[in-house]
């Protein structure tokens, strides 16, 4: 048996995946200011544990500091 956080979980993975398979990069901002996901260092280390190719670098945009996320072209299947 799922419980509502098993599957509020996949469904946020998926989420990103599904953005990330588009070819667009997402950093946490992203993430929240379109799909309301603030834990995204999770999904994304969730989906590389499951097999995910994703990179990512850190950025730094008026003296802010983080995170972009992408996958190559090779790797979206």
């Amino acid at each position: 048996m799922t419980t509502p956080r098993q599957t509020v979980t996949a469904t946020q993975t998926a989420t990103i995946k599904a953005h990330l398979m588009t070819g667009a990069p997402i950093s946490k901002w992203d993430s929240y200011e379109r799909y309301q996901i603030t834990c995204l260092a999770q999904r994304v280390h969730e989906l590389r544990r499951a097999g995910v190719k994703i990179q990512g670098k850190s950025v730094t945009k008026n003296g802010k500091r983080f995170e972009l996320y992408w996958i190559e072209e090779k790797d979206r299947v």
